[in-house]
């Protein structure tokens, strides 16, 4: 009975090599049959179709459920609050796109520089920095998500931070100065 266990043993370990040998040597033929297949020219990268910006606008409430009024300047937007530690750390991070008159709101509940960085950004921000009473204190135009691992901050105190799409700021003449009014 010994010699027939080991026999059967024996036999097990070699399918199981046999299979995992097999399932190597096919996977690098398949490979190789690709790496010829491109340099060859004959392989190319199926279009992946671009979503619409009508879908996005129909469906920007999903991505930013909770919105408030907010006035900068004489604009009024919606915003998006970040009003906890994992809302901001988060931020814009990793969304698709941040529809026309919608912007972000960090409402940190304490005046500091409040750094902000492009960590997972696909787009470009203008970044506003408002003091309690909600003057802007400082603004960062056309910031690209190239700029991280940099981080920007106001050299003046402030109480919140406003994300805008790139030319949000020029487009609406917003300057320090100007009043960010977060209704009450």
């Amino acid at each position: 009975m010994k010699w027939a266990e080991r026999i059967v043993m024996l036999l097990l370990v070699f399918v199981l090599v046999g299979g995992v040998a097999w399932g190597y040597f096919a996977v690098q033929n398949e490979r190789t049959q690709m790496r010829e297949s491109v340099a060859r020219g004959e392989y190319q990268i199926p279009d992946v179709p671009e979503v619409e910006s009508d879908v996005e606008s129909k469906n920007w409430q999903a991505i930013y459920p909770n919105t408030i009024p907010l006035t900068i300047g004489s604009v009024v937007v919606q915003a998006s609050v970040a009003d906890t530690l994992t809302k901001r750390i988060q931020g814009l991070s990793d969304t698709p796109f941040l529809p026309e008159g919608v912007v972000k709101l960090f409402a940190f509940g304490v005046p500091g520089s409040h750094s902000i960085w492009m960590k997972n950004m696909n787009y470009s921000l203008d970044i506003i920095w408002a003091a309690e009473n909600g003057e802007i204190v400082h603004i960062e135009e056309n910031v690209s998500p190239d700029s991280f691992p940099a981080s920007f901050s106001s050299p003046t105190p402030a109480w919140f931070v406003v994300e805008a799409n790139a030319g949000f700021v020029e487009q609406n003449q917003i300057g320090i100065g100007d009043e960010v009014v977060i209704p009450g």
